[in-house]
């Protein structure tokens, strides 16, 4: 999985799965074209690769619910 700038998080409780950010500031100061394109990029790929891990826990958790391993018969 790439490096991300890992401004963004998530949160999961019994009411869902949320995003969060990490910092109050998500890009460095930014003078050129260029550096904005980058800095946006970077924070797209970031809230990509918490989306593919929100997508994961959600479906772990909901499976958990379904199939609890502490189910006794």
């Amino acid at each position: 999985m790439p490096q991300t700038v890992r401004k963004f998080d998530y949160d999961l409780t019994i009411h869902g799965a949320r995003v969060l950010a990490t910092s109050d500031a998500l890009t460095a100061g930014c003078l050129a074209e260029g550096e904005i394109d980058t800095a946006i990029q970077m924070l797209k790929d970031d809230l990509d690769a918490v989306a593919k891990r929100m997508k994961l826990a959600v479906k772990t958790h909901r499976q958990s619910l379904l199939f609890p391993e502490d189910a006794s018969p």
